[in-house]
């Protein structure tokens, strides 16, 4: 089963080896940090059941980038190749291929917000396998 800290690592791992010479932090510090900086944050959207053994998480994933100086031109250069990094959609976190569905940015007080949301499938079986104290139904009948 996939966490969100298996998420979190992978996009770690990706922006490390992507942008080595950037720190990237998975954690929000308050003050104290050198830009240029790289923070990430988790948000999940919503659960929803896709049957009775998987579940269907949706997670935002906010990388925030903080530049070196308050620069617009390096904002836009970091989002190309943030955009470059996570083609052609999807992310490996350890065995599997996660579908990204949607990508988004936006500049505010010189910060890039690259948001992606990822849509994936977790099995919950080892949850429902817990039934095998009820009893089986041995006979239906059904009127037409």
């Amino acid at each position: 089963m996939i966490t969100f800290k298996d998420i979190k690592d992978a996009v770690t791992l990706k922006l490390s080896t992507e942008f080595p010479e950037i720190k990237v932090y998975d954690e929000q510090v308050k003050q104290g940090f050198d830009a240029p900086a790289f923070f990430i944050q988790l948000i999940p959207i919503n659960m929803t059941r896709a049957n009775f053994f998987t579940e269907n998480p949706t997670l935002m994933i906010d990388i925030q980038y903080f530049p070196q100086e308050e620069s617009n031109d390096e904002l836009y250069d970091i989002n190309e190749k943030l955009e470059k990094s996570f083609k052609p959609f999807f992310i490996q976190v350890k065995d599997r291929i996660l579908n990204i569905i949607k990508v988004e940015y936006e500049l505010f007080d010189f910060v890039l917000h690259f948001q992606i949301n990822l849509d994936y499938l977790v099995s919950i079986r080892e949850e429902v396998e817990g039934t095998e104290n009820h009893k089986l139904m041995q006979k239906i009948n059904f009127k037409i």
